[in-house]
This record gives C-alpha cells, structure tokens and sequence, in this order.
C-alpha cells in the first residue's frame, strides 16, 4: 500500500476490515474440519513417501473418526506417527505397502483388508483400508488418502439371521449416504455463508466509501470478487449434493468466460487472451458449474507454464451435422477452447485425465478433470483434449446451444457492488450471529433507518407485540431462519403475522436456495436476502419493502 493513501482516514479502515476478513476466513477453515470430522469413515493423508522404512508414511492428516478407530487422544489423534504405525503386525504392514505400490501403478485407487491396531488396547480390527493416490497435473505423486472402516464379520455358525438382499442394502447405503451428504453440505453452506456475511456487507460498504483512491479500490474489488466467488461455492455444494439436478438454463457465454478468466488468472504471470465470435449463441448450461469447469482448465494450463506466457481462451458456434459427433447430438452448439502454450501432456497419460487419480492438484482448486466432464456430461455435452509434449495442450467443451433470446447470466463476480440505498423507517433485526446483526444495524442507520435488534424468537415476538400496541410496529423485519434456542425462524415469523398480518417479514438465511424461495414467499415473507448478503442490496431490500402497500 503507497504511502500517500497511509495517511488517509479509509486506509486504517481497510485494513481493519482486511485483518477481520483473514479471521472470518481462519474460522470458515475450522468449519470445513469439523466438517470432515463428521464423515463416519476414518480419513487419513499420509505423505507421498516413507522418511523412516519402519515406521513408513508420515500421517499429515486424520479426522476425528480415524483416531476414534485407532483408539487415540481425539485432541492429538494421529499426529507424529507412520503408517506402520496403525496396523497390527508387519505382515499387515506389508498388505498395506504393496496397496499404496498398487494404488499407483493402477491409475490411483486401491482396496485392501488388514488389522488396524488400536492403541489404547493394543487390540487389532479388521479392516477395510480404502488407498487412493493423489497425483498433481504433471503426474507427481503428492499424497496418500486413505479411508479406513471396520471390515464386516461373518456371523458364527449356527445363528445366521434373515437379512435383506446384497442389492437391496446397497441401495440402501448408497440412499443413507446421500442423505447424510445433503445434510451435511447445507450445513456447512449454511455456517461458511454466516461467517462470509459480515466480510460482505462490510467491504462492499467500504468500497464504496474509498472511491476516490482507485487503486485502493480496486484492491477490495479483487477481494470482494473472492468472496462472491465463495458464495457461488457454497451454493454449488449444496446443488451438487441433491438427487434433482440444477435446472439448465440459457446462459450467457461471454460474460461468464469474461469474469471467470480474470478471476482464475488473477496474480498469475500468464497472459489470458479471451475471444468470441461476434453472434455466439447462448449456450444451456448449469453456469455455476461451467464456471468452474473453465476456472480448473484455465489454472490447469497457467500451472504447465511456471515461467509465464500466453494463453487463449475461445468460444465459438457449431453446428453438428445429422449424424452426429460421438456424445454430440445433431444440431446447433457452442464450444471453448482453452489452449495454452505449457508444457504438454504425454501420449500415455492422455486417456488418465479424466480418472479420479487427477481429482487433486497441489495448488488447483480441487475440481479435477474428472468432475468437469461429469459436469459437462449433466449439461449434455462433451470435453476433449489434444496435447502435444513442450508444444501445449487444447481443451474444448462443447455444450447445446440456446434457442431463443430466454437468458439467465452468472453475476459477474468483478462487477461493483449494489449502491446503496437511503430510506426513513423502522428495522427489526432477528439473528443469532452477533458480527452479522451488528454491522446490518450499522448499515441501515447509516442509511436513515432506525433498527431495533435482538438475537432470538422470542425477544423478536416480545418487542414487535410491544411497538404494535403502541401503533408504532416495524415496517420492516429481517428474520434469520436457524435462531439457536427456543424458536426457529420460521415459527417466530408466524407468531409475529398472527399478531399483525400486515408484518412485512423478510427471510434471510445462509442456507436458502433459489429453488426454495417460493416456499417462503407462500409463508407469508414478504421477500427473500439470502446470506451472505451486499450491503447494497440490504438497503435496497429493506427500501423495497418499507415502501410496498399493505396486504390488507
């Protein structure tokens, strides 16, 4: 930062908003533990190789159900020990060894039984150890992850028990699983978008107040692209977890490429030349998800060119013929080239890209080549590469074109953020996040508001009941859907409607998707902020309601 902007009054304040971002950020990695300490197989990550031949791997990481099978302090679990470490004997040791050997010539995956030794009783278990090994885009072996769960034992002789058919509790487990992902994953979309919300409301305040220092502002701009990037995220978690896809829909390619090149090349000594044809269609896609895809190949090609260069990212129209083109069906179509000058990829390794051994990258974003195709199979359409060794690689993504002007485009992540907006009238805050209510009721006092707050139901119920009687009750309410304790969001909202059915209720939550909106609406909200929220759009949200008729 130059030192004619330290003296400014915005500057000890964007650095302040920064440090308290860095920390919002720290915590959300908590988050993400303890997200994993919830898998119910034991999870470990051991290094690429063996420091000491007796002890073996070093464990890098374990979660809280690896320690728990190996019998460990939970608060140290694994850490200082080998791989050797946890099996019962040499012989299993060995098991394990020749499954990490084979896990590598096989492309990445490998499954093995032996007995896991627990340390508190020195007692072995049967188990299934499930090896994948990690590779890098330049196939070097970075890591071990290893998923441990207790093998099944056969039931004695003599006392078998009727139970259902293999297939039948293979559907079963697979169904439970899925479940479990779901609800794991709206969990976690819902803590890390209530810990990104005071970060965005209050850089996309402070952006606005700094400028007339541009390059100031331009620095938040970049780091509140990253949030609304992490925003997107946590709402792919969530779809990607459900049975029902993600509607497709028809998207526009240019903005989409535009914004998700700049974000992926930002930093980089690499050169992104983005081009389009001038009348390029639309194209039906998921633009989450394509977003992504673009974003792991355009890093893809940055890392094969350490030392900087040139590359192109293109789209264009096609038109496939009658018969077709392999996965392609007839018809009109858009397709991107994302070509870099790198260092390219062997022959042999060609047809590995798209297997779960490239899924993690030291420093990619931990998309992997082969969830963008299962990505691009969902949209209808296709990935191909072409590489050529110390000449380059060439990805094109093909997908249906649009027919028709319908669009609905990506929100640009570098666009500025939503001016705010000044009002007259009363706010009830309701939510349990103190940062988050805090820095709203700052924001909207700011603006003209005056905001009354409380962090549960059944203060909001008290103090809404109380300014009613006295002819003065709020012309707004932003109600949180998950209050700890007592009632839920939901449930005070409909206390404060029996009470007054001209409350105008608005819906915020870390957790509410588009596809679920209508249902809150059909509650009686009158409208919906998903978190984390701008604040700009707070202020426009709360004008917009204050100032609608009454329903009755």
């Amino acid at each position: 930062m130059t030192s004619s902007l330290s003296t400014s009054s915005a500057t000890p304040a964007a650095i302040a908003e920064l440090e308290q971002g860095l920390e919002h950020l720290k915590v959300a990695n908590y988050y993400l533990r303890v997200a994993l300490d919830q898998v119910a197989d034991g999870v470990v990550i051991v290094d690429s190789e063996a420091t000491d031949p007796k002890s073996g791997q070093k464990v890098l990481f374990s979660n809280a159900a690896a320690a728990m099978l190996a019998g460990a302090d939970p608060d140290s679990g694994l850490r200082g020990l080998g791989l050797n470490d946890l099996v019962a004997g040499a012989k299993d040791a060995a098991t394990l060894q020749q499954s990490l050997r084979l896990a590598v010539e096989q492309g990445g995956c490998h499954e093995c039984e032996c007995q896991l030794l627990s340390l508190r009783t020195q007692t072995p278990v049967p188990s299934k150890w499930r090896v994948r090994a990690v590779f890098n885009s330049m196939r070097k072996l970075l890591n071990f992850t290893i998923l441990i769960s207790p093998a099944q034992v056969a039931a004695p002789a003599g006392k078998s028990e009727p139970k259902p058919a293999a297939d039948d509790l293979d559907a079963q487990s697979a169904q439970l699983r899925k479940e479990n992902l779901a609800a794991l994953a709206q969990g976690i979309a819902h803590d890390v978008n209530n810990l990104l919300g005071p970060v965005t409301v209050r850089l996309s305040a402070l952006i606005q107040q700094v400028q007339e220092h541009p390059g100031l502002a331009h620095e938040l701009q970049l780091v509140f692209a990253g949030l609304k990037r992490a925003k997107q995220f946590t709402s792919q978690v969530v779809t990607a977890s459900k049975s029902t896809p993600r509607k497709l829909e028809a998207t526009d390619i240019v903005s989409l490429m535009r914004d998700t090149v700049e974000f992926a090349g930002a930093g980089s000594n690499v050169h992104v030349c983005v081009r389009n044809d001038d009348n390029l269609r639309q194209a039906i896609a998921d633009p989450v998800k394509l977003s992504q895809v673009l974003q792991n190949l355009v890093m893809n090609g940055i890392q094969a060119m350490p030392h900087g260069g040139y590359m192109d990212v293109q789209a264009s129209n096609l038109m496939v013929g009658a018969g077709g083109d392999g996965k392609l069906k007839p018809g009109r179509h858009v397709y991107i080239v994302v070509r870099d000058r790198g260092c390219g990829i062997a022959k042999e390794n060609l047809d590995r890209l798209f297997r779960e051994s490239f899924t993690t990258k030291a420093d990619g974003n931990g998309i992997g080549l082969t969830t963008c195709r299962r990505f691009i199979d969902e949209m209808g359409g296709d990935i191909r590469v072409t590489s050529t060794p110390n000449i380059g690689t060439e990805f094109s993504v093909y997908l249906p074109a649009a027919e028709g002007s319908e669009t609905r485009a990506l929100t640009p992540v570098n666009a500025p953020p939503v001016p705010l907006k000044h009002g007259k009238g009363k706010v009830l805050i309701v939510d349990d996040e103190d940062d988050l209510r805090k820095v709203a009721h700052m924001i909207l006092t700011r603006c003209g508001y005056e905001v009354v707050q409380c962090d549960n139901g059944q203060d909001a119920v008290r103090i809404y009941q109380s300014l009613f009687r006295t002819g003065t009750p709020p012309d707004v309410v932003l109600m949180d859907l998950t209050l700890r304790g007592g009632m839920n969001g939901t449930e005070t909202a409909a206390e404060i409607l029996h009470l007054d059915p001209d409350a105008r209720v608005v819906c915020t939550s870390g957790s509410v998707t588009e596809e679920v909106q209508m249902v809150f609406l059909e509650r009686g909200f009158v409208g919906v902020l998903p978190k984390p929220y701008e604040a700009g759009e707070l202020t426009q949200m709360v004008h917009r309601v204050a100032t609608m008729m009454k329903r009755h």
